[in-house]
């Protein structure tokens, strides 16, 4: 028996049975401790999702099913893409279990594998999961979730795909809320464009197509607001009444040339307590002009102007009037033109994560959590006397560097910028100057708001149609024998506080700047769909969804190099300024003198012209290999900072774990060695 417990064999099944032991008491005195290692907190679920949950125990709400299908058995046959939705079936099973322990018992989990021909793969189908077909036998690959309440009640969410991982713990979470609560908010739509489409009237779009038109589609934003659960309506750009008892929540976008019963109409709204989403903009791009083939040039006189100005005034504050938001910081750089260089274009703003906390509202549910937002040819507000009874918030602005453009219809000239300046990003730097004040692009104000029209309102019941091309904010006198409207102003005790959220953008939740289409359908190019959506949210009380959608993506993208070309660009900003205006100044004079020129002085202009170009040519040359030095100089601080970088992926890191691995091998051979002569 001595020999027995003195044998290490013993020694060694003693141990591992203490181990055993030890981390089972372990485990059940730590059960659901636990802790997320992931930088962007992965695994941990959003305040939002447990405000939801916690808002079932409180209700006493009845356990929820939530089945997760996954055809990892009929996978196994896909190519080597089907890792990346084994992969992500591990992360929503770990998030789907963290659901289950914060649930405390509210949420029951299955998780299935619908074999080809099975009962659950019929199942599936029923309940409306989006199988795809792998082969030619009709085999279906599903990945989709199932949320089933105890009286029948279900939501899916029809196929998960890899590249929706920011966005999951959202839609879980939105779906179980919609599951459980439901009850839809009205939104009401006012807007000179037609966002809200044409193509789900099958009479209009029959009629369109008879013309050889294509019928409007639904912005994808507002589609995104009915998948929420909000029911959203129209409203009559003549509309004389908005009502409580048809809307919750009033959504202005473009108000162009609004007539004057619907601002008052508008006005009363907000007074008595409505909330309201107002987006503005100095050039917004589904405003396209009316095409006359025998006025083409017409065109450039068109205003794609949006504003409340009445509204607004008596607010105190202002959408300036063809002032557009720029920042050589926030300024993204792409090429203008086919095959050419990329360069700064200081309309095109990108608020990513490096300028956040100069640029967002920090620590306000609205912002929070967005790390990637884009603006384009925004305008500015105007926010420094508000009217006494409300604050404004500040929510988005350019860095405290941003600065406006004044750029106008028409040709330009004169140092003046216009419309037919938008390609031209080297002008438009020309006549930019960093500003000290960040100008605001989106604002919230709360408060008793004043009305623009104090003493009431009288206006004509039909208002006249304003000639094509008409600038916005131009009244048109109203012809003699008009039928006319007169309303009162809202009575002192209707009047209720109110909120709006004010933006001078239209274009940042347009298709075109908001959305992509790829091979898997329309996704999202940035964060405006969920700026938007969280504005949609805070006005209408749903916070926990919002909370849960303030989770940030997983960004990491590579800017040094990008951060050097923008520092050497400003470095040549002030140099190429000065060549442009040498060549417009040298430009002007040389067309004054030629239409001086006559017979008698022509030989002599002749020479002086000749002196002048050579003049000019060797400036213009000496200039552009300062220029060329310039570029010259970023190549090298570039392929230096590559270099640096190659050499720590390839070389320094794997050198310095070989040698580190040598080390400790040699280490622990020198203390065996050691042990072995003591």
């Amino acid at each position: 028996m001595k020999k027995l417990l003195d044998s290490r064999g013993t020694t060694v099944a003693l141990l591992f049975i203490i181990t055993a032991l030890a981390v089972y008491l372990l485990g059940l005195a730590f059960d659901g401790v636990r802790g997320d290692l992931t930088s962007d907190n992965l695994y941990s679920l959003t305040d939002g999702t447990h405000a939801i949950l916690d808002k079932m125990q409180q209700e006493g709400v009845q356990p929820v099913e939530v089945s997760l299908y996954f055809s990892e058995t009929t996978g196994k046959t896909l190519p080597k893409f089907i890792k990346d939705f084994i992969t992500y079936e591990r992360y929503l099973r770990s998030l789907l279990k963290e659901y289950e322990r914060a649930a405390e018992g509210k949420l029951k989990l299955r998780f299935i594998d619908p074999l080809p021909d099975s009962d659950e793969a019929q199942d599936a189908q029923d309940f409306g999961l989006d199988g795809k077909p792998i082969n030619q036998q009709g085999d279906l690959f599903f990945f989709g979730l199932v949320l089933e309440t105890q009286t029948g009640s279900k939501d899916v969410i029809e196929f998960l795909w890899p590249e929706q991982q920011e966005s999951v713990e959202y839609e879980i979470s939105k779906k179980l809320n919609t599951l459980l609560w439901p009850g839809g908010k009205r939104i009401g739509v006012l807007s000179s464009l037609e966002i809200l489409g044409t193509g789900d009237n099958p009479y209009l779009a029959q009629m369109l197509a008879a013309q050889g038109k294509t019928p409007k589609e639904k912005w994808t934003i507002l589609r995104l607001l009915e998948e929420q659960g909000y029911e959203l309506s129209a409203i009559d750009a003549q509309a004389e009444e908005i009502s409580a008892d048809d809307y919750d929540l009033v959504l202005v976008v473009h108000p162009k040339s609004l007539p004057k019963k619907t601002l008052f109409a508008l006005d009363s709204w907000i007074v008595r307590g409505g909330n309201t989403l107002v987006l503005l903009d100095p050039y917004a791009l589904d405003d396209q002009p009316p095409q006359n083939p025998q006025q083409p040039w017409a065109a450039l006189q068109y205003k794609p102007s949006s504003n409340l100005t009445p509204l607004l005034a008596a607010w105190g504050l202002e959408r300036v009037e063809d002032r557009f938001a720029a920042d050589f910081e926030l300024a993204v750089r792409r090429p203008v033109s086919l095959g050419g260089a990329s360069e700064s274009v200081i309309v095109d703003l990108a608020l990513d994560a490096r300028h956040s906390d100069r640029t967002l509202a920090q620590g306000h549910p609205i912002v929070q959590g967005l790390a990637d937002l884009r603006f384009f040819l925004a305008g500015s507000l105007k926010v420094d006397a508000p009217t006494e009874g409300i604050t404004v918030t500040p929510l988005v602005t350019t860095t405290p560097e941003g600065s406006t453009l004044q750029i106008q219809p028409g040709f330009g000239g004169n140092g003046s910028l216009a419309y037919t300046d938008l390609n031209a990003p080297a002008k438009l730097r020309d006549s930019y100057s960093p500003g000290t004040e960040a100008v605001v692009l989106a604002a919230l104000i709360t408060g008793q708001f004043p009305s623009a029209y104090p003493e009431g309102g009288k206006f004509p019941a039909q208002q006249p149609e304003p000639p094509p091309g008409l600038p916005p904010g131009i009244e048109l006198p109203v012809p003699e024998g008009t039928e006319m409207i007169t309303r009162d102003p809202v009575p002192e005790e209707e009047r209720q506080p109110a909120s709006v959220l004010l933006f001078a953008d239209v274009d940042f939740v347009s298709d075109q700047v908001a959305f992509q289409k790829s091979f898997f359908g329309v996704s999202a190019a940035n964060d405006n769909y969920k700026l938007l959506l969280n504005a949609a949210d805070f006005l209408l009380g749903s916070e926990e969804l919002m909370q849960v959608r303030a989770k940030q993506a997983v960004r990491r993208p590579f800017t040094l190099f990008d951060e050097i070309e923008g520092e050497a660009e400003k470095e040549s900003l002030e140099r190429e300024r000065q060549l442009r205006a040498d060549v417009e100044t040298f430009q002007a004079e040389l067309n004054e003198k030629l239409g001086q020129s006559t017979e008698r002085n022509a030989a002599l202009l002749e020479k002086r012209l000749r002196d002048e170009v050579e003049r000019l040519n060797e400036q213009i040359k000496a200039s552009n290999r300062e220029l060329t030095e310039i570029r010259k100089q970023r190549r090298k601080t570039l392929a230096r900072e590559e270099a640096k970088v190659r050499f720590s992926v390839i070389w320094a890191m794997p050198s310095l774990i070989l040698g580190l691995g040598l080390f400790l091998s040699v280490r622990r051979r020198t203390r065996a060695q050691a042990a072995r002569r003591g």
